[in-house]
């Protein structure tokens, strides 16, 4: 496949961010990631909640032993994590959210005002953070897996957290190695705009060479409701998508969404909640 840049993930974004909200979103949470079902949950609403309301139990446990947070928010799409952890949390907090896409920073400034929020928001990439360190809680919900260089996602991310602050990666990693998973995960990584896919290992070797020590790994994909389709259908349709126009991205978006719950069904990906403490 062709290398994915920095450029293309933004035109990516910039280009769909406002179907992603039309149609798989809804108005109460306004979040562009997936929904999680575990048990209770029954609602579309409460499962777009869930993956921003882990994050808000880690924010308010810092809070708690701190007295104060600093937090921001890698990849924070139109804020909609980043507004509801801030309007839950007791003051003193301090929140940033930062995002490659001006389109979803536009989105994003406009929400704040209308929410009266005291957040701020940044267009800029997560590979050089404009910000000084001193944060006490850095995340990024499905943002992780469009960094051109993991690696250095993971020093701007070191730097900015204080000792004893917490780093969160909710996304998709690499679970199986097999050789029937090329195709899918070539659509997936071509859809999605996702430069690289690591395992876990990878990713925690990486962090524990920059002081960031393993403290969760939960498996979310069984809260995930898969629509995987037979491979064979499913590869048909692979096939005639792939042979439509592509000028816009919401077709090849559309084609490694499919590629995605193939791959998420068979084992090779892993949808994964990790965090990192910075010693």
């Amino acid at each position: 496949m062709t290398q994915i840049s920095r450029d293309a993930v933004r035109s990516y974004y910039d280009r769909n961010t406002r179907l992603f909200l039309r149609y798989g979103s809804s108005p109460e949470t306004q979040t562009i990631h997936r929904s999680l079902w575990p048990q209770g949950v029954t609602r579309i609403e409460q499962a777009l909640a869930v993956s921003n309301n882990l994050v808000l139990e880690e924010a308010r446990a810092l809070h708690a032993r701190l007295g104060h947070l600093r937090f921001t928010d890698l990849g924070c799409g139109v804020g909609a994590t980043l507004f509801q952890i801030l309007a839950e949390l007791p003051t003193p907090t301090q929140a940033v959210g930062l995002t490659l896409s001006p389109v979803q920073a536009h989105i994003a400034a406009q929400a704040r005002r209308s929410l009266g929020l005291s957040a701020h928001i940044l267009e800029a990439d997560f590979h050089h953070v404009p910000l000084a360190g001193g944060f006490d809680l850095v995340y990024s919900i499905e943002a992780f897996i469009h960094a051109q260089h993991p690696d250095q996602y993971l020093r701007e991310a070191a730097r900015l957290l204080n000792p004893g602050g917490r780093l969160i990666l909710l996304d998709d990693f690499l679970a199986a190695s097999d050789p029937r998973a090329g195709d899918w995960l070539d659509a997936y990584r071509t859809g999605w705009f996702v430069p690289h896919i690591q395992t876990v290992d990878e990713v925690t070797t990486a962090a524990l060479d920059l002081g960031l020590v393993p403290s969760a790994n939960r498996n979310l994909t069984p809260q995930l409701r898969l629509r995987n389709l037979p491979d064979g259908l499913a590869r048909l349709i692979l096939n005639i998508g792939q042979r439509l126009p592509q000028e816009h991205p919401i077709v090849p978006s559309m084609l490694g969404s499919m590629a995605l719950q193939q791959c998420l069904a068979a084992g090779w990906i892993e949808y994964r909640w990790l965090v990192f403490e910075k010693q």
